[in-house]
C-alpha cells in the first residue's frame, strides 16, 4: 500500500502549524531538498541541506544528510536544540557517526498506534510527492 503527500501539502501544513517556512524539492527517488529561508544582517538566505533515506529498521529511520560546507556545524546544534526545547522528547531522535541521523518514529506517542497495525517498508520521492510504501499486519 502507498500513502503519498504533496510538498506543497507539507509544506503548508509546517507552515500553518508550526509557523516555519520550508521548502522542499525533488532530487531523486532516496533524497529530497529541504529549505529554509534565514535572516542575515537584513539579506534573506536560503540554507539548504538534502535528506537522503538510508534504510528502515523496524520503526527506525535511518537518514543521511549533505549540504554545502558547513551544514555539519548547523545540524548537531540544531539537533541539540530541539532535544533542550522539547526534552521528554529527546531520545526519538539520535545523531549518529558519518552524517547519520536515527528517527525512533515508534517512540513517537502518536505513531505507536499505527506502528501496531502496519509495517513501514519504504519512503520514497517522486517530482511530485512523498511515498510511504507500507503493509498491513
Amino acid at each position: 500500500m502507498k500513502i503519498s503527500i504533496t510538498y506543497a501539502e507539507l509544506q503548508d501544513y509546517v507552515a500553518s502549524h508550526f509557523h516555519k517556512t520550508v521548502n522542499l524539492g525533488y532530487v531523486d527517488g532516496a533524497t529530497v531538498s529541504v529549505s529554509v529561508p534565514i535572516k542575515v544582517l537584513g539579506f534573506t538566505k536560503s540554507i539548504s541541506i538534502n535528506l537522503i533515506v538510508k534504510k528502515i529498521e523496524g520503526t527506525d529511520l535511518f537518514l543521511s544528510y549533505d549540504g554545502k560546507m558547513g551544514i555539519d556545524m548547523l545540524v548537531s546544534p540544531a539537533i541539540s536544540y530541539a532535544k533542550k526545547l522539547v526534552p521528554e522528547k529527546a531520545g526519538w531522535v539520535e545523531q549518529m557517526p558519518g552524517n547519520i541521523v536515527k528517527l525512533r518514529l515508534g517512540d513517537i506517542d502518536k505513531l505507536q498506534k499505527v506502528f501496531e497495525k502496519v509495517e513501514l517498508k519504504a519512503i520514497c520521492f517522486t517530482p511530485e510527492n512523498i511515498e510511504a510504501k507500507i503493509a498491513l499486519l
